[in-house]
């Protein structure tokens, strides 16, 4: 059921309402909300005066801020989190062995209960890139987007495409060929790999588009080239093409890990990022996931570009991909934006821990008087780039007049406590050091309040969270016989493709990040 569409007049109290606009701060403020939209913003006193008000949402003793994009999510690894440990090129040849079956209601109970949670964490929209399942109609895009639509959040939503280099970073039969040929055959008729025919994908994208992009402002169906090492120039451009006649944008992996930094530079003579802006994919409607390998030369590029990147810091980490240069990103004048990649640090979907975590990661022993990044700074790039990865950037990424109401609204009680210990403290500091999603009371997207005293208002959760245990204990994770034979085949095929990576982390690169040393320097004498 699509939550309604809200009525009336809403005071939104706060202090100080954090609105990253004009002011940065509005101390002892509030909103005014009609609608869908935001039409009055400014001091308490002031607003509380323009009333009556249908209804009254925080206190003094709270604080309203924008709510935050997830500018890199995955919606259907709600179905399995879990233990991950192996970066992306090792997993791959593992990725279809995970479940068993799976119909679209359990696609749906799935998705459903990872945006209860992702909601919950104080996230008010997504960046989806959804891998789906090629034996439903439209890859299961349809089930995923009816859980959007249910739950009120707004997602930026694509069906990932891929055309080559499905094993390793190289044609499919050159690797299957370092196999023996037995092994080689059954991985030839087995789903390893997951590339769907590309002209199925594009016709489910004209579909999608037509059916759910621009609904209520809070859909938007982009294309979704999954990587470079597994996107031909000819995938990416016809993304591109498709995008531009849409009117939509482009989202894709883009310098996830080392090897996809060596393998551009091998094939193509030339970083990653540089192959995208020259075969004219890389435009200010482009949003790039992970974006850890970028090089000195390629951040002018980006900055140059318009394009939003999202960092994804606890994903970077669990999968082994690296740190992200969040700080020369900012310095170049880039756009950083924030994601968990569906796998947050640990698998809270606390948005904030991930900003937090994203923070901490910049504060590197190399520069004596350099440390935290600005706040401000931060908390503007996750709002307005998050907005722009939307293709909102006009409607969202601060809380003013005439912007859409989509906001958290935080207890300020355990975050300041103890009393009087942070009052000389700069409160956006705090904010980004102590604040967690369990401080969140309400939260409200396209002026709808869709968590409320902490629960999610539109569904009902424990039902929710029912339906999908009950998927995934009877059906999802039975794995039968033939997907526990496809393991098999990834656990014989994983030494081939650990020896296929060898040579690119053999090869020595000059790092961006500095932690610590391996030998104490000599004493000048």
């Amino acid at each position: 059921m699509t939550p309604a569409t809200p009525r009336g007049r809403t005071l939104v109290i706060g202090d100080p309402i954090v609105s990253l606009g004009e002011q940065a701060l509005i101390a002892d403020g509030a909103l005014i909300v009609e609608g869908s939209t935001i039409v009055a913003a400014g001091p308490r006193d002031d607003l509380e005066a323009r009333g009556p008000f249908d209804r009254v949402i925080g206190s003094t003793g709270h604080f309203v801020m924008p709510g935050f994009v997830n500018c890199h999510y995955h919606s259907e690894l709600a179905i399995g989190p879990g233990l991950y440990q192996f970066i992306f090129e090792r997993a791959n040849v593992f990725i279809q062995a995970a479940t068993g079956d799976i119909d679209e209601d359990d696609l749906y109970a799935g998705v459903l209960w990872g945006l209860v949670t992702a909601l919950k964490g104080g996230q008010t929209a997504t960046v989806d890139m959804y891998y789906g399942r090629p034996s439903m109609p439209d890859f299961g895009c349809p089930p995923a987007l009816a859980a959007y639509d249910d739950i009120g959040m707004r997602t930026a939503f694509g069906l990932v495409s891929r055309d080559e280099n499905i094993y390793v970073h190289e044609p499919n039969e050159r690797f299957l060929d370092r196999l023996p040929g037995d092994l080689a055959d059954e991985v030839r008729r087995s789903p390893m790999g997951y590339a769907w025919p590309v002209d199925d994908v594009m016709t489910s994208f004209e579909r999608l588009h037509a059916e759910w992009h621009g609904r209520e402002d809070r859909f938007r169906i982009v294309t979704a080239p999954d990587w470079t090492p597994a996107c031909s120039d000819d995938l990416y451009r016809r993304c591109r093409t498709a995008a531009d006649d849409h009117g939509t944008g482009m989202i894709t992996h883009a310098l996830e890990t080392r090897s996809e930094m060596m393998y551009n530079i091998e094939r193509f003579g030339k970083p990653g990022l540089q192959r995208l802006a020259d075969i004219g994919v890389l435009t200010s409607d482009t949003v790039l996931e992970h974006f850890v390998w970028v090089t000195d030369d390629e951040l002018r590029i980006f900055a140059d570009s318009g394009a939003v990147a999202s960092n994804d810091p606890g994903s970077n980490l669990r999968l082994s991909s690296g740190i992200c240069r969040v700080r020369d990103i900012i310095d170049t004048g880039g756009r950083i934006a924030f994601g968990t990649d569906g796998i947050s640090f640990s698998d809270h979907e606390d948005f904030f821990q991930e900003l937090r975590l994203a923070c901490y990661l910049q504060r590197m022993p190399d520069t004596f008087e350099r440390q935290r990044l600005d706040s401000e700074a931060v908390l503007r790039a996750a709002a307005t780039n998050g907005a722009r990865a939307l293709g909102l950037e006009d409607r969202l990424g601060s809380l003013d007049e005439g912007k859409y109401a989509d906001l958290l609204v935080l207890d300020k009680d355990r975050i300041l406590f103890p009393p009087g210990r942070y009052d000389a403290e700069p409160f956006l500091d705090v904010v980004l050091d102590r604040a967690e999603a369990s401080d969140i009371d309400a939260v409200m997207v396209h002026g709808r309040v869709l968590v409320e005293d902490g629960h999610v208002t539109v569904v009902d959760e424990e039902s929710v969270k029912q339906r999908f245990a009950e998927a995934v204990r009877e059906r999802v994770y039975r794995v039968p016989d033939q997907v526990q034979r496809w393991a098999e085949l990834g656990r014989l095929v994983e030494p081939y493709v650990i020896e296929f990576y060898r040579r690119w982390y053999d090869t020595p690169v000059e790092p961006a990040n500095l932690y610590n040393a391996r030998r104490a320097p000599q004493a000048n004498p």
